[in-house]
């Protein structure tokens, strides 16, 4: 566990031991409906709250829940207690995210070896699951550090001085609220990010305005801002392009993950 941890919604799932099973049942944390369409196509969510659920074939046809929950640490945190509360043995996550290496482009998937917040509290991945969906991979993926922010970064400045500071290769809003949760937990955990807009990139702060915490657009403030300002068409169509293309890698990725057979995984658990 990290030093320095704070309370907040994780704290419920503090005293909840993994199930005593030999079972692999993996818990998998989503935010935007288009990141979980890219993966799973065209599904049946059903609401609890704020979240939604699907439950899915996954690694090697195991059965897998996944929880949509929207943009944030403070969602995220609250999907990942769901899934403990329902009994995952495996906690992960997936979507798009910003770069901050400058060699990464556009459509390119990151493999999290640790997942860091703004105050510096690191979460290794589980080693072995690490080293499993890596093996999976190949040379397909990038594997590194994730940075957790608790407001997007918008402009290319803002990511050089991140990067800078903790040479992490990508970065997002959701991912270390969910390690916290899985690490008080005792959960494996892991995170597969597609990057979307580069590091060399700005995102108008406007644009951003644009979308709600599901990312779906506010079609009025859309039109408003483009008729006021029309040079924002050309900027907006690019950052789709990103989009579309970060979604692409991330279907790969997920396919690539559902090569994982959880019974090799075990065996290497126990060998360790």
């Amino acid at each position: 566990m990290c030093a320095g941890r704070k309370p907040g919604l994780w704290e419920a799932t503090m005293n909840t031991a993994p199930p005593q099973t030999n079972s692999f049942r993996l818990g998998m944390v989503v935010a935007l409906p288009g990141e979980a369409k890219a993966m799973l196509g065209r599904c049946q969510w059903s609401s609890h709250g704020e979240l939604e659920l699907y439950s899915s074939g996954g690694l090697a046809s195991g059965n897998t829940l996944w929880v949509r929950c929207g943009m944030g640490p403070e969602r995220a945190a609250k999907a990942g207690a769901y899934l403990i509360e329902h009994g995952v043995t495996h906690l992960g996550i997936a979507g798009v995210s910003g770069g901050l290496d400058p060699d990464l482009r556009s459509g390119q998937l990151v493999l999290a070896s640790e997942v860091v917040d703004e105050d510096g509290n690191r979460w290794p991945v589980d080693p072995s699951f690490h080293r499993a969906l890596t093996a999976c991979f190949g040379s397909e993926i990038r594997t590194g550090g994730i940075l957790t922010t608790a407001s997007p970064l918008l402009t290319s400045a803002q990511k050089a001085l991140r990067f800078e500071r903790c040479k992490a290769l990508a970065v997002d809003m959701e991912s270390a609220a969910v390690a916290r949760v899985a690490a008080s937990s005792g959960r494996p955990f892991f995170a597969i990010r597609a990057i979307c807009d580069e590091a060399n990139r700005s995102v108008p702060a406007a644009l951003f305005d644009l979308v709600d915490e599901l990312g779906r657009p506010r079609l009025l403030k859309l039109i408003g801002s483009l008729l006021h300002q029309p040079t924002l068409l050309p900027v907006l169509m690019r950052m789709q392009a990103d989009f579309d293309r970060a979604l692409r890698a991330l279907r790969c990725g997920w396919q690539v993950c559902c090569r994982l057979n959880p019974v090799h995984y075990e065996e290497g658990e126990e060998r360790k």
